[in-house]
């Protein structure tokens, strides 16, 4: 297998860079206390030092991937930097949607609503990875809309993965368990909670971001109106339809090494086993 050239590797490196700068200010947005087992940078450092950070990684990043127009054409480095701007704005719009709800008086969220955020959040930075890789490779114009529908099912399936792993009673990194609902952040379960409650337990769970008891008493509540409302069942399913959905687009490129690549992506990512007849038949019931 031929090497792979430094200024692709250092491409790469970039987008690891935009992901550690979206830590630092998504940490920052959320006032999280713990990253990787350590104290958050603004809680060690203070906001304005993280900030400062994490525009300085921001800058970084960018400055990395121009610096390769010596090793690759100019066209394909203006494309990767358009990628990921193009990225980077989304991402900018899928936390604003986040946190305009969060400052909101209501705590009404539709399902439909709570994936959107996270096609906004989250699908950005697997497209812009995966065509940054293409372009790499050589044009990319005719691989874009597949890219963009298997990155968005990638991501969202991505991101309610995320929401089930919050509600697991061992937290890594020093994480509590139910922190989004703490943190009073947008989730589908959130949503599907809202959808499957009837008003009275609507109200009582949207007064638990208002109460100032005890977390683990708050958390025990919620769980309980989650399990009422069968959100984790749910969810699951919503991941094996978005995993299955991201396989189909994959599955349709005549590509056949960029093909099996997709189809590893979403198993690696997603997980974990083959979807079996009767699960994929379950998720078709499921609104997207």
């Amino acid at each position: 297998m031929a090497a792979i050239p430094p200024a692709v590797k250092r491409t790469a490196l970039a987008i690891e860079i935009f992901h550690k700068a979206s830590l630092v200010h998504d940490d920052i947005e959320d006032d999280d206390a713990f990253r990787y087992g350590q104290p958050t940078l603004h809680r060690q450092y203070g906001t304005a030092t993280a900030i400062n950070v994490g525009d300085y990684l921001i800058g970084l990043g960018y400055r990395t991937v121009a610096q390769q127009r010596g090793d690759l054409p100019p066209g394909t480095v203006a494309d990767v930097l358009g990628q990921f701007a193009e990225a980077h704005t989304k991402l900018c719009e899928g936390q604003g949607a986040e946190l305009a709800w969060r400052d909101s008086v209501s705590k009404r969220l539709e399902p439909v609503d709570a994936l959107k955020i996270y096609a906004l959040k989250t699908a950005p930075a697997f497209e812009a990875a995966l065509m940054a890789g293409i372009r790499l490779a050589g044009a990319a114009e005719e691989y874009r809309a597949a890219a963009r529908q298997f990155s968005r099912h990638l991501g969202v399936a991505y991101q309610i993965l995320n929401d089930l792993d919050d509600w697991e009673d061992t937290q890594p990194n020093k994480r509590t368990s139910g922190g989004d609902l703490l943190g009073g952040r947008p989730t589908v379960l959130w949503a599907l909670a809202m959808e499957g409650l009837d008003e009275s337990d609507r109200r009582d769970l949207e007064s638990l971001l208002a109460d100032r008891g005890p977390d683990d008493r708050r958390i025990a509540r919620a769980a309980r109106l989650y399990a009422r409302a069968d959100v984790f069942r749910k969810a699951q399913t919503l991941v094996r339809k978005h995993h299955q959905r991201s396989r189909e687009v994959a599955e349709q490129l005549d590509n056949e090494p960029l093909r099996r690549l997709l189809i590893f992506l979403a198993d690696a990512i997603l997980d974990r086993r083959p979807l079996s007849i009767s699960e994929q038949e379950s998720s078709s019931t499921i609104p997207s």
